[in-house]
């Protein structure tokens, strides 16, 4: 049989790494203006694959915007190939929805250029999750090409042997709904076809390595050859070299080509009874362990928690309430949020939200999720204005000094929540009377506090803090803006039983001259109906169920540990000096005690080495050792560090919330909560992407990483407790389970990799936060009432003050949701579609057997990227085990 040897052109882009944005755009520009001179002009040159992303363009025009069409020509032209992602992100440190919006955004923007390159492309995905074949078909994808998760990768990405997983490069992948495509490792990485030799001699040794290493995985003669590495010149002289291997080797056809070209080739000649089948997460769990690259996800946790904060809030209020808000007469942001999204997305790159860059790229990166959150809450503010105004808030139940609160909700769950919002009363313009008078004439009013009702008239609990007189400002829809002082007060209350998708007005009434009532305090004991707190001398507490009248001791110690590894991986000091807070004497005061929560903070004081010893490690790391090899201990030079733990109970909550304030001074160091499950299990549950996936806790035989951390989205469980974290996304549970250890900050002080790049900022010196819930389940309710519970504390409620009572054409309560409730379906997406035709709607099983979903209305079901899979609308609809099903509602015409 003949073997064909396909070389792709590429330059696998970070967009920001060991250089900062500005000075790889600067090389872009110069990549792109070559590579279309020698598309339009060098005969023999093909193709250039634009690395999956679309960001690649983007970049390019905002310097060169002129060169739009020359753009749009090549592609349409199927000479450059780009999509379908817009960028290439990490896998695991994003959403399921900000993985989707990546591919409808990439997507969208490939053809509006020309056309998509239909290939699920994960070059450098740090590990890639298991719905990933189910998300890519759904696209029109058939095939995907990867770089990681199956094959020991060492120092500078070289490619180990190993026995692990496949034969061959090709093989098929698997998602847990049974979706299967056709996978390609880039077994001999991403540059195994870089820098073709010209002259014969030099040719000759090439050519006989690389077609050697290629053969001896490849399962049929067609040879992928990647011609490019990160940031890669485009090779000139491609075709000369090309011709020089076609003399050499006469037996081996030599194509210029491209990704579609080559796997539509590949799905003729694979030998489909011989390939392996892989199943699910891709996350080299049969390797060393050394490389998985997993410790990304402590790096900076920072990002982390902006990065959860901000894709929280554009899938989880800003869509669906702009969809409430397109309901009742206002235009739902399209283009706003494909900017937003796209903002956030740039920081979502692998090389980015990873943490795993200089200083000067994360600094860069903190600007930008500021912007996107600007950006996000300005169009939720909007929709929740226009919402607001359309409200009926007069009510006969309460007289007319009742202030309306309208408190929004939209987990897709229904729930009983803890609700705060600033409300302000004699609100005094400085246009009604010279501005340096009102502070005198607002502080001369009689003295008042606030009582709450819901709108029936009952009495809702609530604390109420006096914030004092405050200046503010209205910005008016046809006018100047209007300052003014108010006297501004925090309520907080708990509003039951909230709609799943959509709002309830409460009122809040001056009270005069009412006193609050503290209640008895107690400062080692929280206490509600569904959960007991005891907190134990040393600061650790005791979380009774009392459902099932189980009890978890023992959790919420801290672990500290010294780290000699870098961004990518965590290594712990050779001398494996442990600090923790079990022997500790804590101190525990009430900070809040009220009929809503109360509020326990416990303060330990730590004494940690202040960092690895510095003339050690900085030989180590002056050397390049790699992190494997490094030995270096802690200082034998001790600091202080404080940690402040406040414990909250809510009247309502299902689980007790931990906020975590650490004053940062020490350097190469790793903090984890520990959590003792009071149970040996072999394996344990977490909320990844689309899916709740059970992971074992025993490491395979090849594993030699004292450490097995992993990755989660939402939480992990077992053995009926969950821990629900809120931008911490590694934790580790040990070999037998007894023990659920959450990352809550990491420091270190380089990239790694391949070189010695100092990234001081790494060591996150300073404040750090951590919030975090523990929640007891029951085991059986895990995939059902537990999971949504561990997704409604994923985002607050929020209520807005209306001006005041007025008549409006929606009801004082409104439900929005088109769906009636089931158990094992989670609620994932509700918003409009790209093309603004139509409402789409998501959900994804998380349940063993097939689920019935009742809609409100009729929909059609459609791919993940919006497109109508069956025309027939319905409103009852099956939905099998794993699947991630999406539905559009199509406007009245």
């Amino acid at each position: 049989m003949k073997k064909t040897a396909y070389i792709i052109s590429h330059s696998h882009w970070d967009r920001e790494w060991f250089l900062p944005l500005e000075s790889l755009r600067y090389r872009l520009v110069t990549l792109v203006d070559e590579v279309a001179d020698l598309l339009e002009n060098k005969d023999g040159f093909e193709y250039f694959h634009m690395d999956g992303q679309t960001v690649m363009l983007d970049d390019y025009l905002l310097v060169k915007p002129d060169e739009r069409a020359r753009m749009e020509q090549l592609v349409r032209d199927g000479k450059l190939r780009v999509g379908p992602w817009y960028m290439l992100q990490d896998a695991f440190l994003t959403s399921s929805e900000a993985n989707v919006r990546n591919l409808i955004y990439g997507n969208q923007d490939a053809l509006k250029f020309g056309a998509v390159e239909k290939i699920g492309y994960f070059p450098d995905t740090f590990g890639i999750y298991g719905q990933a074949p189910q998300l890519v078909k759904q696209a029109g994808m058939d095939a995907v090409i990867f770089g990681r998760g199956v094959k020991p990768t060492g120092f500078n990405n070289q490619v180990f042997e190993s026995d692990y997983t496949s034969p061959f490069s090709e093989m098929y992948w698997q998602a847990p709904d049974g979706t299967r495509v056709l996978g390609v490792l880039l077994a001999n990485w991403y540059s195994n076809g870089n820098e073709i030799p010209v002259d014969a001699e030099s040719a000759k040794a090439f050519w006989d390595k690389k077609l050697g290493d290629a053969e001896s995985y490849a399962s049929t003669g067609a040879l992928l050859f990647m011609n490019g590495c990160d940031h890669q010149p485009v090779q000139v002289d491609l075709p000369e070299a090309l011709d020089v291997a076609r003399e050499l080797y006469p037996d081996v056809e030599f194509k210029h080509s491209h990704f579609a070209e080559y796997v539509t080739a590949l799905q003729e000649l694979v030998p489909s009874d011989d390939l392996q089948v892989i199943e699910g997460e891709l996350t080299n769990q049969r390797t060393d362990g050394w490389s998985t690259l997993v410790n990304t996800a402590s790096s900076r946790m920072y990002l982390k928690q902006a990065n959860q904060r901000v894709q929280q809030l554009l899938e989880k209020q800003v869509e669906p309430i702009a969809v409430m808000a397109s309901r009742v007469g206002t235009a739902y942001p399209e283009e706003y949020l494909k900017f937003t999204w796209k903002m956030l997305m740039e920081n979502q790159i692998h090389d980015s939200i990873t943490g795993c860059s200089l200083d000067a790229v994360h600094r860069e990166m903190e600007t930008r999720f500021m912007r996107a959150e600007q950006a996000a809450r300005a169009m939720l503010a909007d929709s929740v204005t226009w919402i607001v105004r359309q409200v009926d808030t007069t009510t006969a139940k309460l007289d007319g000094e009742a202030v309306p609160i309208v408190v929004f909700h939209t987990s897709g769950y229904e729930a009983s929540r803890v609700v705060t919002v600033d409300v302000e009363l004699d609100r005094t313009y400085f246009a009604e009377m010279p501005f340096e008078e009102i502070p005198a004439y607002l502080d001369g009013l009689p003295r008042v506090t606030l009582e709450v009702r819901d709108a029936d008239g009952h009495l809702v609990d609530a604390s109420v803090t006096e914030l004092g007189m405050q200046f503010d400002y209205e910005l008016p829809d046809r006018a100047f803006r209007k300052p003014y002082f108010a006297r501004r007060y925090r309520v907080t209350f708990v509003a039951e039983r909230l709609p799943k998708m959509g709002f309830a007005t409460y009122f809040a009434t001056p009270v005069a001259g009412k006193e609050l009532v503290s209640l008895e305090s107690d400062a080692k004991h929280l206490e509600n109906q569904f959960l007991k707190v005891d907190i134990a001398e040393n600061g650790s507490y005791a979380v009774t169920c009392k459902e099932t009248g189980r009890t978890f001791a023992g959790l919420g110690g801290y672990a500290d540990q010294g780290d000699i590894g870098n961004e990518y991986m965590f290594k712990e000091t050779g001398d494996g000096l442990r600090v923790t807070t079990e022997n500790l004497t804590a101190s525990c005061v009430v900070t809040e005690d009220s009929a809503v929560r109360k509020t326990v903070e416990i303060t330990h004081v730590m004494m940690l080495p202040e960092s690895a010893d510095k003339a050690s490690f900085a030989d180590e790391k002056a050397r390049v050792v790699w992190h494997p090899g490094r030995v270096s201990p802690r200082s034998e030079k001790l600091r202080e560090f404080v940690i402040r733990t406040s414990l909250t109970l809510e009247k309502t909550g299902r689980a007790l919330k931990v906020d975590v304030r650490m004053e940062n001074q020490i350097e190469d160091h790793r903090l984890r909560a520990i959590f003792l499950t009071g149970t040996k299990r072999e394996t344990h549950f977490a909320d990844s992407v689309f899916e709740i996936v059970e992971r074992p806790n025993q490491v395979s035989e090849e594993w030699q990483n004292p450490s097995n951390d992993q990755r989660q989205q939402a939480f992990v469980a077992l053995g009926g407790l969950m821990v629900v974290n809120h931008g911490l996304p590694e934790y580790e549970v040990n070999a037998d389970g007894s023990e659920i250890r959450l990352t809550l900050l990491r420091a270190n002080s380089e990239i790694g990799d391949w070189g010695n790049f100092p990234a001081p900022e790494a060591q996150s010196l300073g404040e750090q936060v951590a919030q975090f819930y523990v929640m007891p389940y029951k085991e059986e309710e895990l995939r059902t009432e537990a999971a949504k519970w561990a997704y409604e504390y994923q985002m607050e409620p929020f209520a807005v003050q209306a001006d005041s009572q007025h008549d409006g054409r929606l009801s004082n309560r409104e439900e929005f949701a088109m769906w009636q409730d089931a158990p094992g379906l989670i609620f994932s997406s509700w918003k409009r579609a790209t093309s603004q035709d139509a409402e789409v709607l998501r959900f994804y099983n998380v349940a063993k057997s097939v689920q019935e979903l009742e809609l409100l209305q009729n929909m059609c079901k459609t791919t993940i990227l919006e497109e109508k899979v069956e025309t027939e609308s319905a409103k009852r609809w099956n939905v099998a085990p794993s699947e991630i099903i999406t539905w559009r509602k199509e406007d009245e015409k």
